[in-house]
């Protein structure tokens, strides 16, 4: 039945983010099967409470005995220990809103131990179908407000709805009606209600579904499953009568989305509690204890001198696991990129590649039709400012990126580029001939280098990347000249960890977010990380603060990445750059790849940055680039492997510029990289660095 008339009362419906938790990483899911790795919990939950959420679902569903971990030892989050609740802990100190946290819930003792870590309520599942009499254990013992019942159906080919546990691997046979009043009946308090079928596809509520079951209860009903747009939110509510909408993927990939999907809640006529921007609570860009930073880079530059490295040390022999790589490409098990892999052994790069591979010329026009309906909606029609800005490098991506909007789309563009320093002379070239041969205005934003240089010596020996100012400064400066200039649309190339790793779904369309920025291509360390430090200022560091919420919100800027509406791979751009605007290819090889068209820009991507990653990670940018052309059918599995043991371990030699360029010796930088090994790649034997090699 419809809702449109129907009286809330007091208790405003509610719009709730779900996160998935698996093995301590957040993920999207697909159908309950494909899980693609987001990243660190802690920032997103940062995020939601930035945006002010109504409340928050956690959801963990690790299996086996595997652990929780971040994977990286080089973020500025981390958790202590590898338990489940010490993730709980850790999420419930940046959460400032109602937390449900579910999974792998079978004893009462298991709830209690989680209502101590700092969650409001639990869900339970599969121990509820195995024993009813549980949901009427715990309602009793910590009450019905804090017991809510998760129930995952799937439609029959009959179009009957089944309920079904273990994760949706193990059918029940239970009606899901039959079951909600059931376990309202035994004291839960609420019901989760979840599509197995309609998870991760975008394609809305199953509101038959959602109807069959608020209209058997008279508890709460929380619908899940489905949402792809803002618009599919207050259907769950005023027509599936639930009394709050959530959804997982949606708010992982759009900036201030939760935001917007709210004022969608509202321009419907939903009665939610208005909208609000920032936390009173906990700052955007968060504060650092500096005390207790100080120490952490003390102690480094004391384990850097005395060479006390704790991979090396014999506690650290407990932490090494065996390294496995993709049975498709190369990628290691332990990554920079945030992966997983099925249980064939294949990483959600390959599985993904896969599904672009698939898609039909018929699609990629229906996504460019996407592109252009975007494009119009945000067009400038009285000429009195630019069309879009372009983030360009001056790279073979860049050209192909201005080609597509200027002379397919008939875009009148203003590019915008940072300026690293660390330029090859092909590459300046290139950026530099970007204007004339396009016919654009250009802005090229140059930091001074005397503060280039300090952020170069402090990354280092913080994070053990030293071009964390080109990773942020990239993903910041068009942000803040479309700002700037009122612009509201951004584009960059393509998302780059669809490209490496398969981070999500074609059919998400991610764009650019501040939490992908803080935490991906900043590590957790923004700009005030630096304040203070080698006598930096605010005002020095301006050109890397993120432009605010509001002015996001105000100006509804977008950061759209081009390769999820038009067909993208590498080796087909560079013949039309080349061919037709006269783009440079590297006019010698690098020293860490075979490739020669990439990293034009920075000279240190390919060189002594990417070394870093081979120290840190135990692999570089030849296994980036050979998984790519494995995945484009350019090159067999076993010719990447001889490849990667060639260039992988090689020291590059741009990193003599780069430490005539910083004051640095050679010395201080191998012991300063040298605390950065992974202890779980990587080993000390016989006065040597020892790694699981590919082969092996």
């Amino acid at each position: 039945m419809s809702t449109a008339g129907r009286s809330f009362g007091a208790a405003h419906p509610r719009l709730i983010p779900v996160l998935l938790l698996k093995h301590g990483m957040i993920v999207r899911s697909q159908l309950f099967k494909v899980h693609q790795v987001i990243g660190n919990p802690m920032s997103s939950v940062e995020r939601y409470s930035h945006w002010n959420v109504d409340e928050l679902v956690v959801l963990d569903i690790s299996r086996g005995e595997e652990g929780h971990d971040l994977r990286r030892d080089d973020l500025q989050q981390q958790y202590a220990g590898d338990t489940v609740i010490d993730v709980l802990r850790e999420i419930a100190s940046v959460c400032f809103m109602p937390l449900t946290f579910g999974g792998r819930i079978r004893t009462l003792r298991d709830i209690e131990a989680r209502l101590a870590a700092g969650a409001d309520k639990v869900t339970l599942n599969t121990a509820a179908l195995d024993d009813p009499a549980f949901v009427q254990a715990a309602a009793r013992r910590f009450g019905s407000q804090c017991i809510v019942a998760s129930i995952d159906a799937r439609r029959l080919p009959d179009g009957r709805h089944e309920v079904c546990a273990d994760g949706a691997r193990r059918a029940t046979g239970r009606d899901p009606a039959a079951w909600a009043c059931e376990v309202e009946s035994l004291g839960a308090g609420e019901i989760f209600l979840n599509s197995i079928d309609r998870d991760g596809s975008g394609h809305g509520y199953d509101l038959e579904l959602v109807r069959s079951v608020t209209s058997a209860v008279n508890i709460p009903v929380i619908a899940c499953g489905g949402v792809g747009r803002y618009d599919h939110f207050p259907a769950a509510i005023l027509e599936g009568g639930a009394s709050a909408a959530s959804a997982a993927n949606i708010f992982h990939f759009f900036e201030l989305s939760y935001s917007h999907g709210k004022q969608a809640c509202l321009d419907a006529g939903v009665p939610m509690r208005p909208l609000g921007l920032g936390s009173r609570h906990l700052p955007r860009e968060p504060e650092y204890d500096r005390m207790r930073e100080d120490a952490r880079i003390a102690e480094r530059l004391r384990q850097a001198k005395e060479q006390d490295y704790v991979a090396a040390r014999p506690e650290s022999a407990s932490r090494r696991r065996r390294i496995t790589w993709c049975k498709e490409c190369v990628y290691p098990s332990i990554s920079a990129a945030p992966m997983d892999y099925d249980d064939k052994g294949v990483c959600t790069g390959c599985q993904m590649a896969r599904v672009k591979t698939s898609i039909a010329r018929s699609e990629w026009d229906r996504r460019r039709g996407l592109l252009k309906d975007l494009i119009e909606k945000y067009r400038c029609r009285d000429g009195s400012r630019h069309d879009v800005v372009i983030a360009v490098s001056g790279g073979k991506d860049s050209y192909f990126q201005t080609h597509v909007l200027k002379e397919e789309f008939g875009l009148n563009p203003l590019l915008v580029t940072y300026d690293g320093n660390n330029w090859t002379d092909v590459g300046w070239r290139n950026m530099i001939r970007m204007r004339e041969v396009f016919d654009v205005d250009h802005v090229i934003v140059r930091p001074s280098v005397e503060t280039l240089k300090k952020l170069n010596r402090l990354a280092l020996i913080i994070m053990g990347d030293m071009n964390w100012h080109g990773h942020v400064g990239i993903m910041t400066t068009p942000m803040k000249v479309a700002v700037q200039n009122r612009i509201p649309l951004v584009f960059y190339g393509e998302h780059g960890y669809l490209d490496l790793c398969g981070q999500f779904s074609m059919d998400d369309f991610p764009e650019v977010t501040y939490r992908d920025r803080l935490e991906h291509f900043a590590r957790g360390y923004e700009w005030t990380y630096f304040e203070g430090r080698e006598g930096l200022t605010s005002q020095q560091l301006a050109i890397w603060k993120y432009p605010t919420d509001q002015e996001l919100f105000d100006l509804d800027l977008r950061g759209i990445f081009l390769g999820n509406y038009v067909h993208w791979e590498a080796n087909e751009h560079i013949k039309l750059v080349t061919e037709r605007y006269g783009f440079e290819m590297n006019n010698k090889p690098f020293d860490r790849t075979y490739r020669k068209m990439s990293n034009l820009d920075d000279m240190h991507e390919n060189g002594a940055h990417d070394y870093l990653k081979f120290i840190k990670f135990g692999y570089g940018r030849a296994t980036d680039h050979t998984c790519k052309d494995i995945r484009a059918g350019l090159m067999t599995r076993e010719k990447a492997i001889e490849l990667v043991n060639h260039y992988d371990p090689v020291k590059p030699s741009d990193l003599r510029r780069w430490l005539d360029y910083t004051g640095m010796t050679e010395d201080e930088f191998d012991r300063i990289a040298d605390t950065f090994r992974d202890p779980r790649v990587w080993w000390r034997e016989g006065g040597a660095w020892k790694r699981q090699n590919i082969l092996d």
